[in-house]
């Protein structure tokens, strides 16, 4: 098949076709190549190398990364442009920036050893931190906190995307027993071993315990979508569903029970609104993403020629509105939890085809973001803070804590369907706890959604009503806290990457994706196009 392109009369390309391995893949993907009636100067061997080069694997699989490559050094030089110093070498604008290239070229790395690339991404910025080379500062800090939540909100919208409408009414409550209870045992664990090894008081120890409690939807799910890419690993059974679904829930009550603890421990605020916020907060987020959900999933019209286009924007501003709104109104986890709900009532009422094309739009969206996320997540541990015994016995209550905990997620998932593999992954998908982030400063509407400085904020408040008294039991829940992401994060995500496709079942993709998507996807980098 040839498609000519006329000039002064003169053919000047040819498409030349080539074929895919799809019996009922009917579009023909074709490489356009110049010829030798083009304007261009050209030869015949010239080319055979450009088709060479174009049809090699390795081009189909950098050509994505090079484009975000071009695009980032395009807005590093429209920031170099208008804020000058600012986004200087010198300015911290540059260093988050740095950050961001340096976290990717290591998530890169680890990737090929067949460790989570996320993995890589946090080890570089433990390092740049306390090697001093990115330290963020004053209102930075705002601007670090605004490029983590905004990366939250794509995995919180491509979570709704993933959840099964199908599993989630029949795991309904196995969903809520799981989210629940697991968290209740490891922080009643924690309170009592602090309690017996580092004589924390049992306030300080339950609050301590409410810190590790939450769960880490930005290192759990991102390795849920792996999973799935790579073989829709337990599916059917809806374990996707059951641990991104109770991660939402998980947080809403960690969050919650955080606040209420601390103005215990320090007799400050309104107690009784405290108590009363969990629940407020549940309904508010159901409610929120209820109506959200519903209105996008009409509008706008299906017969729209901008259809996706406009779902993916209005999509991403519903999150960011979500999240940011609920923070400004001091219900912080009512956020993540109407974001999941908006993408998830929307998503169900589209086609396939539309959905897995918004999906595919957020799954880039995720690419741009992941390396910023991650290595900001990393600059936010300060070993420095580390003290020798409390790292010690603090180990010993993390460890414990985990096992009571993988332990209790094992007896509330009976009742099910699920074998004993598939408990056991659904206990150790609950390791990563990188929510709760060592930052300095504190927030004074209390927590950022998911992004919480749940560590540090009992120390602030401590130092700042100079209650010297309780500082020191304010600084072992900020070192613990510390302890929980260096270990949990990493080894957690190690854990979700090994385990899955040996404790799960892989399944066939029944998908509705329209055939021939797939190889569509490796030409965008997805994978390799087999020629």
């Amino acid at each position: 098949m040839l498609n000519r392109v006329g000039y002064k009369g003169h053919p000047c390309r040819t498409s030349l076709p080539i074929p895919l391995p799809s019996d009922n893949y009917s579009p023909i993907l074709t490489l356009t190549c110049f010829t030798s009636s083009n304007v261009l100067p050209s030869s015949s061997r010239f080319q055979r190398c450009v088709m060479r080069v174009l049809s090699h694997p390795w081009c189909i699989r950098v050509s994505r990364p090079l484009a975000l490559w071009v695009l980032g050094l395009m807005l590093w030089g429209l920031a170099a442009a208008k804020l000058g110093p600012m986004a200087g070498p010198d300015g911290q604008l540059f260093r988050i920036g740095l950050l961001g290239v340096v976290a990717h070229l290591v998530g890169f790395a680890v990737g090929l050893t067949g460790l989570p690339p996320l993995l890589g991404m946090m080890v570089a910025g433990v390092i740049l931190r306390n090697v001093d080379v990115v330290v963020v500062t004053g209102p930075y800090l705002d601007v670090a906190s605004a490029i983590r939540e905004m990366a939250l909100v794509v995995i919180l919208i491509r979570a709704g995307l993933e959840l099964d409408p199908i599993a989630l009414k029949r795991l309904g409550g196995m969903v809520l027993r799981i989210a629940i209870c697991p968290a209740v045992v490891e922080a009643v664990c924690v309170a009592a071993i602090t309690n017996i090894l580092l004589d924390l008081p049992w306030i300080w120890g339950s609050l301590l315990g409410a810190v590790l409690a939450a769960v880490s939807p930005e290192v759990v799910i991102p390795l849920l979508f792996t999973l799935q890419t790579k073989g829709n690993y337990g599916k059917s059974k809806g374990i996707p569903t059951i641990v991104i679904a109770a991660a939402s829930f998980d947080d809403v009550v960690a969050i919650s029970a955080f606040g209420v603890l601390l103005s215990i421990a320090t007799s400050t605020g309104d107690i009784t609104s405290k108590i009363i916020q969990c629940p407020v907060g549940l309904v508010i987020g159901i409610c929120c993403g209820l109506g959200l959900g519903l209105f996008l999933r009409y509008i706008p019209r299906q017969d729209d020629n901008l259809v996706t286009t406009l779902r993916t924007l209005l999509l991403a501003a519903a999150g960011l509105f979500l999240v940011f709104g609920s923070a400004a109104v001091g219900y912080e986890g009512a956020g993540p939890l109407a974001c999941i709900m908006a993408s998830f009532f929307a998503s169900n009422g589209w086609a396939p085809k539309e959905k897995h094309t918004v999906e595919k739009n957020f799954a880039l969206l995720y690419t741009i973001f992941q390396p910023l996320q991650f290595g900001l997540i990393g600059i936010e541990i300060n070993v420095n803070v580390l003290e020798g015994r409390t790292v010690g016995l603090g180990i010993a209550s993390l460890l414990a804590s985990l096992a009571a905990r993988i332990a209790a997620s094992i007896a509330v998932a009976a009742g099910g369907n699920l074998n004993l593999k598939e408990k056991l992954f659904i206990s150790f998908a609950w390791f990563p706890k990188a929510t709760v982030q060592p930052t300095q400063g504190i927030n004074t509407k209390l927590f950022s959604p998911l992004q919480a400085a749940l560590g540090p904020v009992a120390l602030d408040i401590v130092r700042k009503m100079q209650l010297q008294e309780f500082e020191k039991y304010a600084n072992i829940v900020l070192i613990v806290a510390v302890l929980s992401i260096l270990i949990t994060a990493p080894v957690g995500a190690i854990l979700i990457s090994y385990l899955g496709p040996r404790l799960l079942e892989k399944e066939k993709d029944e998908s509705c994706t329209a055939p021939g998507d797939q190889q569509l996807n490796n030409i965008s980098g997805e994978g390799i196009l087999p020629i």
